[in-house]
């Protein structure tokens, strides 16, 4: 983005931005959906010890804020390319003061008490997040529709999702083991995701000219 703006193409520039956030949402999304629907089988798989009833949620909630950490780190990258330096720090300072009472007033009730936290973090995340894609829409010319980049990455998540939470749950009725069933589970859950981008069309040729070997997967997939 930088480069651009320095060859004044102001075009390329938002349309690179626009590559940057659509690459980083087919990332995150799918990693806080997966988390988020398979929190409890994954803590217990990693964490035999202790009870996925209790460590599952807060995983599954904290998944959903990673997505958030994601776009936010991207769009405050964008911004910087700008010159606007002090704007992401004031969201996160934003983002942060919320949080801190969030976790104080929610984490005192005790019918909620730790489950608190990773909300907190959520909610922190989220604003922090929502302000910063707001203020790159203001900022970045021509910047591309947020609704045009995120839904396709959405919907393949969420059939993803429901395939993994559908898959566990039919395996782990047959054959009792949370390992095989939450490793299932995963693998078809990257089968499906992979099939839905391609099916999509959700990458473009300048999206994978941004990656390794970029265009080598954007031929090996017919991507003009």
């Amino acid at each position: 983005v930088s480069a651009a703006l320095a060859r004044r193409d102001r075009r390329g520039a938002a349309r690179i931005t626009g590559s940057a956030l659509r690459i980083t949402a087919l990332l995150a999304f799918p990693m806080g959906v997966g988390l988020f629907v398979l929190g409890e089988p994954i803590m217990a798989l990693i964490f035999p010890s202790l009870t996925s009833q209790l460590a599952g949620p807060l995983l599954s909630t904290l998944g959903l804020a990673t997505v958030f950490v994601c776009m936010m780190l991207v769009c405050n990258s964008v911004l910087q390319s700008h010159g606007i330096l002090h704007l992401p720090i004031f969201t996160m300072l934003v983002g942060g003061i919320v949080m801190v009472i969030f976790d104080f007033v929610m984490v005192g009730i005790p019918s909620v008490n730790i489950f608190g936290s990773p909300i907190g973090t959520c909610v922190c995340y989220g604003i922090t997040c929502i302000l910063d894609m707001l203020i790159v829409k203001r900022v970045v010319p021509k910047c591309p529709s947020f609704l045009k980049l995120f839904a396709k990455p959405v919907l393949a998540s969420v059939v993803m999702g429901a395939a993994a939470w559908g898959s566990y749950g039919l395996l782990f009725r047959v054959t009792h083991s949370n390992a095989l069933s939450t490793l299932a589970a995963v693998l078809l859950a990257v089968v499906v995701y992979a099939v839905m981008v391609v099916a999509l069309r959700i990458l473009t040729r300048d999206d994978l000219s941004l990656m390794p070997k970029g265009d080598k997967i954007a031929r090996l997939l017919h991507i003009n």
